[in-house]
């Protein structure tokens, strides 16, 4: 029954002697049977890390399997659920699942465990967005002072973010050939499935950025616009150094969010998306946010309390 299985997925092999090379054998496989990007499978990194350390560390890939059955793996997203909040649970049980459906094809595991990772279900529409205030935003522009590379870079990403209402990841990724100076246009790329964003390029997103190209960013060969400040020079690649500078210039601002805020590159799309949400076509909403699926942009109507009090009904008994 199994070996048809074995041969599809992909062929039986010997345990990798490291955690290392496991991991990188798990990664290509994400890749070559799966079909993820390269990125997505290196997303999932971190996580198989976090999976292994709670095991020991082991000394090797076969102490890792011998470790891992029913109980093991139940404990372990039990103390990760303790710790963590529901999106990285999320990402956590979904890397479990799919690492444990490897190995039982692989060979590696002589059952497949990975119905002990469920998915965490999250209710659509559940949420109410919460979006930076406009004062704050105008008060953290205020507060990056100077000529600094790091300072002209900073301004330059807060004022693209505020404007445009874009991913972090969209202006991570922002070529120096994705701003048409002559025609007054900006280009962010496509993610997550959606759709590439062009906008007219404002005075203020235009100074910012000319600023920071002509006077703070390192004169080298990487095409991408925002770069890091200290050596080694290079792109910002990863979310999280994105949020860490963000954060850093809040609190240096002295900003504190309203509950539920969090401190990163996505309140700014949620404030933008509230701006424009009830005061533009709902079909250009969503084409300046770059989703495919409309549905998407109507979590943003929950923000749009002036219009959503006239839906309320008189509460029976109620004063009218």
């Amino acid at each position: 029954m199994n070996a048809p299985l074995h041969a599809v997925i992909v062929a039986p092999q010997i345990v990798p002697s490291s955690l290392a090379e496991l991991t990188d054998v798990y990664c290509r496989h994400a890749v070559s049977v799966r079909g993820v990007l390269e990125s997505s499978a290196a997303a999932e990194r971190p996580y198989l890390k976090r999976f292994f350390d709670w095991f020991g560390p082991p000394e090797s890939a076969a102490d890792l399997f011998r470790r891992i059955h029913v109980n093991s793996v139940t404990q372990c997203l039990i103390n990760y659920a303790a710790k963590y909040g529901p999106g990285s649970r999320r990402c956590m049980q979904n890397t479990v699942r799919l690492f444990l459906r490897f190995a039982y094809h692989a060979g590696y595991l002589d059952r497949d465990l990975s119905a002990l990772s469920p998915s965490v279900r999250s209710v659509r529409m559940g949420k109410v967005v919460r979006p930076i205030p406009s004062v704050c935003i105008e008060a953290l522009l205020g507060s990056i002072h100077g000529d600094t590379p790091a300072g002209l870079r900073d301004r330059a990403l807060v004022c693209l973010l505020s404007t445009y209402g874009v991913r972090g990841v969209q202006v991570r990724r922002l070529r120096l050939e994705d701003v048409d100076w002559a025609r007054e246009r900006i280009h962010f790329p496509a993610v997550k499935r959606g759709r590439a964003v062009e906008q007219h390029l404002t005075a203020s997103a235009g100074n910012h950025l000319a600023a920071y190209i002509r006077k703070g960013r390192p004169n080298i060969s990487h095409r991408e616009v925002f770069l890091r400040t200290d050596a080694p020079f290079g792109p910002i690649t990863q979310p999280r150094e994105l949020s860490k500078l963000l954060r850093k210039r809040m609190i240096q601002a002295g900003i504190k969010l309203p509950e539920g805020g969090r401190y990163g590159a996505h309140c700014f799309r949620h404030a933008f998306a509230a701006r424009m949400y009830g005061h533009v076509p709902f079909k250009d909403v969503v084409d300046m946010l770059g989703h495919r699926d409309p549905s998407t942009t109507l979590i943003y109507g929950k923000v749009d309390v002036a219009t959503l009090s006239k839906a309320a009904l008189p509460w029976p008994g109620g004063t009218r």
